[in-house]
């Protein structure tokens, strides 16, 4: 069975593994910090894992932040998130010289979306997308199997969506600011009336609403009907089968406990007939972006 190498690039380390032709992990796999200061040297780091497996795999898939451009058989990426250093590295090029087998090359959200639909909760979906709750907010929309960039590879880039169309698009009006963990923090915080504590991380507040905690039930009400009615805007615009939610905080059933019984609220005035967004929790954890760059791969090498 065909053998493919899956790397993750992130901001503080970069995964990497083995998988087949059925999304199984075979064989080693590991991860190493993300401590580059230039594109030389992170991509002399990438090609240093996959040398002492090069006759084994049949071709290379990388997620990367940044953004890449559809159909761009060098793989170059543009702005590099994260890491600056990357902008403009022709990144499938160079590790194809190097190896000598089709590299794919993809933008992180992306690939997590393209995960979820190769293993996990958009496995069977024709049109899916996953939001990853982190300190912004991630997205993959998957359509027929592909992930949807866009003309300038910015689709999904839910972040930036505005809270307020009847003020100015500032970092403070973003769905960034409603919906990522901090969001919820916050919330807890003000139903506490206390100030927020930067000690408190998910971990610890959602130990208080497993334990009945009044206010941070209310806090995670309030977030979760915010984090719904824009789930309700995407359906209307997107109309996908299934939203995947991942991220940290997405281990935690009452979050999700919260987003079923908010949302009746959210579409209480909604029209008959308005479709209801599916939410699941995400499957794939940590390992998406792999499971997507594998994709990507595997498809790169069967074309």
């Amino acid at each position: 069975m065909k053998q493919y190498f899956g790397i993750d690039v992130g901001g503080t380390e970069v995964k990497w593994a083995i998988m087949d032709e059925d999304f199984n992990f075979v064989g080693d796999r590991g991860s190493i910090k993300t401590d580059f200061s230039s594109a030389e040297e992170a991509v002399e780091a990438f090609a240093s894992l996959v040398e002492p497996y090069r006759d084994q795999v049949v071709a290379i898939g990388m997620s990367v932040p940044g953004s890449v451009m559809e159909d761009d058989p060098d793989g170059t990426i543009h702005r590099g998130g994260a890491l600056t250093y990357m902008d403009q590295c022709p990144l499938a090029k160079l590790m194809r010289e190097r190896f000598g087998v089709p590299v794919a090359v993809n933008n992180d959200g992306k690939c997590a979306g393209l995960g979820e639909y190769a293993a996990g909760a958009l496995k069977g979906t024709r049109f899916g997308v996953t939001i990853g709750i982190g300190t912004g907010i991630a997205g993959g929309i998957v359509i027929d199997g592909k992930a949807l960039r866009g003309a300038h590879c910015f689709a999904g880039e839910f972040s930036f969506l505005n809270n307020n169309t009847a003020d100015p698009v500032t970092p403070g009006n973003w769905f960034a600011e409603t919906a990522g963990w901090m969001a919820l923090r916050k919330r807890i915080f003000e139903e506490k009336g206390e100030p927020v504590d930067p000690a408190v991380d998910g971990r610890i507040f959602f130990k208080w609403i497993e334990a009945g905690d009044e206010a941070a039930i209310r806090g995670l009400d309030r977030y979760a009907l915010a984090f719904d009615n824009w789930l309700i805007n995407l359906q209307a615009v997107l109309d996908p089968e299934v939203f995947a939610i991942a991220g940290g905080i997405s281990c935690h059933p009452e979050l999700f406990d919260a987003f079923e019984r908010m949302m009746d609220k959210a579409l209480e005035h909604m029209l008959p007939g308005f479709p209801r967004p599916v939410i699941k929790r995400a499957e794939l954890g940590n390992d998406a972006n792999i499971y997507g760059a594998v994709l990507e791969a595997k498809r790169l090498a069967e074309a």
